[in-house]
């Protein structure tokens, strides 16, 4: 088993290695999307770029590569931006889901967060 903490709702999430991080946030009803994902999202085939996240601690590793339809989604977005949709998971990581809206304290979120020992 590997954990996920998602820095934002404050949680660690434990998952198999592989699993698809959009379906890991949704199954354990987290949000992912904003207003405009909640309007319309594609369901997950990586077209409508609304399901953003941002790898905030792990390694690069700790998802899986990026793929095709996120060298082209993620033009211009910082390099720790995913599409959930096109994630699996690979190893115990720290997230921020909706990094285009961060909250006013992602300072401390993400201190406190890096300062808890991330289970592997």
């Amino acid at each position: 088993m590997t954990t996920i903490r998602f820095i934002r709702e404050g949680v660690d999430i434990k998952c198999k290695p592989g699993e698809n991080l959009r379906e890991l946030v949704i199954k354990e009803k987290l949000q992912l999307y904003g207003l405009k994902g909640l309007l319309g999202n594609c369901g997950g085939v990586g077209q409508c770029s609304t399901c953003f996240i941002s790898l905030e601690g792990g390694t690069k590793n700790s998802l899986s590569p990026i793929t095709a339809v996120e060298q082209e989604k993620l033009k211009n977005r910082p390099e720790n931006w995913r599409l959930a949709c096109q994630t699996l998971i690979s190893s115990s990581a720290i997230i921020l889901t909706k990094p285009q809206s961060p909250p006013p304290n992602l300072k401390e979120l993400k201190e406190s967060a890096e300062n808890k020992k991330l289970p592997r």
